[in-house]
């Protein structure tokens, strides 16, 4: 599950400011930024897919010790960049709540308050599909046109006959994004309760307020886990999560092959 997690927390990192910068198509002011997010996903995934140092050097802890919080940093800036600075300011907060030693229950409800107001991105998308509807009707040899799948016809004529049915494809996108942060986050703050709850020798104050905090909040903490718990469950029943690894490791081992 680390594994699948570590890889899917990068992709969904990065994909808002890879959204964004296909949206408005970028500049050339803006690359050097993309490429340094590129280079801290490709660390992150070669992290995920070494199950070994997962055990070893990520342990209770797989978010905040993992390439994440500097992943969240690159991404951050290259969204300034973008002029996406709410966005940015997030993923800075994020990354800082992931660093930090004692990570307190409200700063995770903080964090999930703005994760709530930031991360709506129905209106990059549409400014996406304005681009593909304008590369069906022009032929463009643009590159995000020349590089549509081949039934991409075919897609968007569903979408021009049920504009409310991508409406709703796009809402539940964004509910997707803000649920994973709402995981990586409750993740990271569950991490020392991993580590120090079966075993009162060594602990401090600090042990002792944070577990006090954990306990009281206990009812919703354990609420979002058996939902998470229910997912993981469909995903290993049905196979996905064995599938997303493969790809996932699949196409690593091409591009780190040919890297080398």
């Amino acid at each position: 599950m680390s594994k699948a997690y570590l890889s899917a927390y990068g992709g969904l990192i990065t994909y808002p400011a890879l959204l964004v910068a296909k949206a408005r198509k970028g500049s050339q002011d803006t690359s050097r930024y993309e490429q340094k997010v590129i280079n801290s996903l490709e660390t992150l995934v070669k992290q995920s897919l070494d199950e070994k140092k997962i055990k070893e050097n990520l342990r209770h802890d797989p978010v905040g010790k993992s390439q994440i919080p500097a992943l969240l940093r690159a991404t951050a800036k290259f969204l300034k960049q973008l002029g996406e600075r709410e966005i940015a300011k997030l993923y800075e907060q994020v990354a800082d709540y992931l660093e930090q030693g004692n990570r307190t229950y409200m700063q995770l409800l903080e964090i999930r308050k703005r994760i709530l107001s930031v991360i709506q991105l129905k209106k990059a998308h549409e400014q996406l599909l304005d681009i593909i509807e304008k590369c069906l009707q022009s032929g463009s040899e643009d590159e995000i046109c020349k590089n549509l799948p081949s039934d991409a016809e075919k897609i968007f004529g569903v979408y021009k006959e049920k504009p409310y049915l991508v409406d709703q494809i796009l809402t539940m996108l964004d509910l997707g994004i803000q649920e994973m942060f709402d995981a990586m986050v409750y993740t990271a703050y569950l991490a020392k309760a991993a580590s120090i709850a079966d075993y009162s020798a060594g602990r401090d104050e600090n042990d002792e307020k944070y577990l006090e905090e954990v306990r009281d909040h206990q009812k919703e903490i354990i609420e979002f886990i058996m939902k998470y718990a229910q997912i993981n469950k469909e995903f290993v029943k049905s196979d996905e999560l064995d599938e997303f690894m493969r790809e996932i490791e699949d196409n690593a081992r091409h591009h780190f092959s040919r890297e080398s």
